[in-house]
C-alpha cells in the first residue's frame, strides 16, 4: 500500500498544531497543578481507556465517550493542567493500536489538548467555578465545552480541507452540526461527575467507568441499525438489477459518485449517508418496467417511465426513517431549476436531488443505460454536464463534480471499465 501524501498546507496545519501544544507546555509548565498529580493520572488512565474503546463509524471517523472526561477536566482543572491531562491521555489512547502513526497520534493529542485548553480558558474567564452554587457557573459550564467542540472541529476541518481538498468553512460547519447535539447531551453527565469530584471525592471520577459500557453499547446499537438499513437497501437494489440486464453496479456507482460530490460540498457524514441511501434506491422503481425495457417500448415512452419509476421508487422508500430519502428518489429526475416547487425546497432533500441527478446522468451516459442506447465518451459527458450547468443541473454541484472528476483517483468510470466488466474468463 502506498504512503499517504498530503499537500504542503496540510503538513503545515499538523506541524503548527503540534508546535503550539509544545510551546504552551514549555512556557506554562510551571502552572500545571503538579500537586494534583494523582488526580491527573486518574484522568489520564480513564481517558486512555475511553480512547482505546472508541467505536469505528462506518460513515467515517470514530465515536468515543472520552468527551465526557474532557469536559470534566475543563471544570475541575486550570487551563494548562487541562491541556496537559487531555493531550497526554488522548495521545496514549491513540497510540495503543498496533497500526498507529506517529504524526496522527501527535496531531490528535495536540488538537484535542489545545481545544480543551481554550475551552477551560473560556470557562474560567466567564467565572466558571464548579465549587460555587449552581447559578453563577451554568453559562460557563455550557460555553466551555461548546468552545472545545468548535475548536476541535476547526482543527479537523483545517486538516481535511488541505489534505483532501474539501472546502474549509463548509466542512467545519458540517462537523460542528454533526456532533453538536451529542456533545451537548454529554454536558449534564460531565457536570454531575464534576460536582461529585469536587464536593465528594476525586475517586468519584471512577463512576465514569460504570457508564462507559452502556455508552459504548448504545453507540454500537445505533451504528448497527445503520448497517442493517444499508444491507436491506443493497439487497433490494441487487434484486432490482437482476431484472434489468446491463444495470449491474449502476446504483452502487451512482451512490459512490454522489458520496464524493456530497463530501466535496462539505456535507456532514450523516447527510452523506442519507444521500448514499437515496442514490442506491434511485432506480428501485424500475423493477416494474423490465418488460418495457426488454421490448424497447420504454424508449418510445421515456417521460412516462422516468416519472413513474420515480413515483414507485419513492413509495418503496417511504418506509425508511428519514423522509428525505423518499423525496430524493421522487425528484431526482427533475431539473435543478424546477426543484423550487418541491417540499422543503432548501432542505437536504433538494441538495440530495441535485447531487444524485448529476451522478446518475454521468453514469447512465457513460454506460449507455436507459434512456440512452449507446455509451458515450467521458469528454462528451463532461461537455453535456457543463453545457447544462445552472439549468438542468445545479451549478454548485456541477462545480463539485468537476473537481472530483479532475483528480487522479476520480470515481468517474470509463468506457474501458464498462467493456472489462463484460469480459469472461
Amino acid at each position: 500500500m502506498s504512503a499517504m501524501r498530503f499537500s504542503g498546507l496540510a503538513v503545515l496545519v499538523v506541524s503548527a498544531t503540534i508546535t503550539t501544544l509544545s510551546l504552551l507546555l514549555v512556557v506554562f509548565a510551571h502552572e500545571i497543578s503538579w500537586h494534583l498529580l494523582p488526580q491527573i493520572l486518574l484522568f489520564v488512565v480513564l481517558i486512555v481507556i475511553a480512547a482505546d474503546l472508541m467505536v469505528r463509524d462506518p460513515a467515517g471517523g470514530t465515536i468515543s465517550s472520552a468527551t465526557t472526561l474532557f469536559y470534566v477536566a475543563i471544570y475541575v482543572f486550570n487551563p494548562i493542567t487541562t491541556l496537559f491531562t487531555v493531550a497526554l491521555g488522548y495521545g496514549i489512547g491513540n497510540a495503543l493500536p498496533r497500526n498507529w502513526v506517529t504524526w496522527r497520534v501527535l496531531f490528535n493529542a495536540a488538537q484535542m489538548g489545545i481545544s480543551a485548553f481554550v475551552g477551560a480558558l473560556v470557562y474560567r474567564v466567564l467565572g466558571g467555578n464548579i465549587s460555587a452554587g449552581f447559578g453563577p457557573w451554568i453559562l460557563p459550564a455550557l460555553l466551555g465545552p461548546i468552545t472545545h467542540h468548535l475548536l476541535n472541529n476547526f482543527f479537523v476541518a483545517a486538516f481535511l480541507s488541505q489534505s483532501v481538498q474539501l472546502p474549509f468553512f463548509r466542512t467545519w460547519v458540517a462537523f460542528v452540526r454533526e456532533f453538536l447535539w451529542s456533545n451537548l447531551l454529554t454536558i449534564p453527565t460531565a457536570v454531575l461527575i464534576g460536582l461529585l469530584y469536587v464536593r465528594v471525592h476525586p475517586v468519584s471520577l471512577l463512576l465514569f467507568l460504570v457508564s462507559l459500557p452502556f455508552q459504548r453499547l448504545a453507540i454500537k446499537v445505533y451504528l448497527g441499525q445503520r448497517e442493517t438499513h444499508l444491507r436491506i437497501i443493497e439487497s433490494l437494489v441487487k434484486t432490482t438489477e437482476l431484472g434489468l440486464p446491463g444495470t449491474k453496479g449502476h446504483s452502487r456507482r451512482v451512490a459512490d459518485l454522489s458520496i464524493a460530490i456530497a463530501r466535496e460540498l462539505g456535507l456532514s457524514e450523516r447527510e452523506v449517508e442519507i444521500i448514499e441511501y437515496a442514490a442506491l434506491l434511485h432506480d428501485v422503481g424500475m423493477i416494474g418496467f423490465d418488460d418495457m425495457l426488454a421490448s424497447g417500448e420504454a424508449y418510445s415512452r421515456v417521460d412516462y417511465v422516468l416519472e413513474d419509476h420515480a413515483v414507485i421508487g419513492a413509495e418503496l422508500a417511504s418506509g425508511l426513517p428519514r423522509p428525505e430519502i423518499s423525496e430524493i428518489v421522487r425528484f431526482h429526475h427533475k431539473m435543478a431549476s424546477s426543484l423550487e416547487r418541491m417540499p422543503r425546497k432548501r432542505s437536504l432533500a433538494r441538495t440530495g436531488c441535485v447531487i444524485v441527478a448529476v451522478a446518475e446522468e454521468v453514469d447512465s451516459r457513460i454506460f449507455g443505460l436507459f434512456p440512452y442506447r449507446e455509451p458515450q465518451s467521458q469528454d462528451m459527458v463532461l461537455e453535456y454536464i457543463i453545457k447544462h450547468r445552472g439549468r438542468l443541473f445545479d451549478a454548485a454541484v456541477v462545480d463539485a463534480f468537476l473537481r472530483v472528476a479532475s483528480r487522479k483517483d476520480s470515481l468517474l468510470p470509463s468506457i474501458e471499465d464498462h467493456a472489462a466488466s463484460f469480459q469472461v474468463g
